[in-house]
């Protein structure tokens, strides 16, 4: 029987620069969770000067120069769009690096939707959509609820910058397994191909504006969901809107790291 050939120059060498560029990535990887924990870390004291500022304006409203609230409003508005953005460059390196991680208690998810909706309302208002809550009482889960928060802060956004002017409904009800939480607008909607891709990173569908972001929002959504062992689907038609629904299991088994 003739002996098994070894690989031969060639093939060792190919293997040799994958494992060296393997290495690359995860060095990167690394570098950008640092830059992104860096980046994101200083703005977290100015985050709550200014909004404990802003509170004190608001208060004195009669007292202050015109303007000046609307100013600091604005201010605001820009602060933690820059904390989301770090925040999420930040998850995307975790991800991509094996290091997403999560931290789970016992959650009151019915009261999480109602404040992250909540939180979203002058993003809503100031887009012209109505937002409408069906929310079940009681839904409790052992889950992350940061990463809670963070899935329904995407789609929830999403759902308004692509369908302003127009209702965005929020939901959630559970069978006792599983929370099902569904973010439906009645925007542009999403092609079919765009369907397929949607959650992939750094893809950004044919309706995304030139600076809607990184096109990596969906698909650290995808990567949270599955983090808690749960699943995300979506449902569109083009100039009918699209509907995006998270099944959570309410009790999983050792969600404690993303697959």
């Amino acid at each position: 029987m003739p002996a098994a050939k070894g690989p031969t120059v060639r093939e060792a060498a190919l293997a040799a620069r994958v494992a060296e560029l393997e290495a690359e990535l995860r060095e990167r990887d690394d570098f950008l969770a640092i830059a992104a924990h860096e980046l994101r870390n200083p703005m977290t004291p100015i985050s709550a000067r200014l909004e404990l500022l802003l509170a004190r304006a608001r208060d004195m409203s009669g007292a202050m120069p015109g303007g000046l609230v609307q100013g600091l409003e604005l201010l605001e508005g820009l602060v933690n769009a820059y904390l989301r953005r770090a925040t999420t460059l930040l998850e995307v390196a975790r991800a991509s690096s094996g290091k997403l991680s999560l931290q789970t208690a016992e959650v009151d998810v019915s009261a999480l939707i109602r404040q992250v909706a909540a939180n979203l309302l002058p993003l809503a208002e100031s887009a012209g959509c109505q937002l409408r809550l069906t929310v079940e009482d009681g839904v409790n889960a052992r889950c992350d609820p940061m990463a809670v928060e963070q899935i329904l802060e995407n789609l929830l956004s999403n759902a308004i910058r692509f369908g302003p002017g127009r209702p965005v409904e929020v939901s959630l009800a559970s069978d006792g397994e599983l929370a099902r939480l569904s973010v439906r607008d009645e925007g542009i909607g999403i092609s079919d191909r765009d369907q397929e891709l949607i959650f992939e990173r750094f893809h950004r569908s044919h309706r995304a504006e030139p600076n809607g972001g990184f096109g990596v929002g969906l698909w650290v959504t995808r990567q949270l969901v599955r983090a808690m062992r749960g699943e995300i689907s979506v449902w569109s038609r083009r100039g009918a809107g699209s509907a995006f629904t998270v099944r959570l299991p309410l009790r999983p088994d050792g969600a404690e790291h993303a697959d």
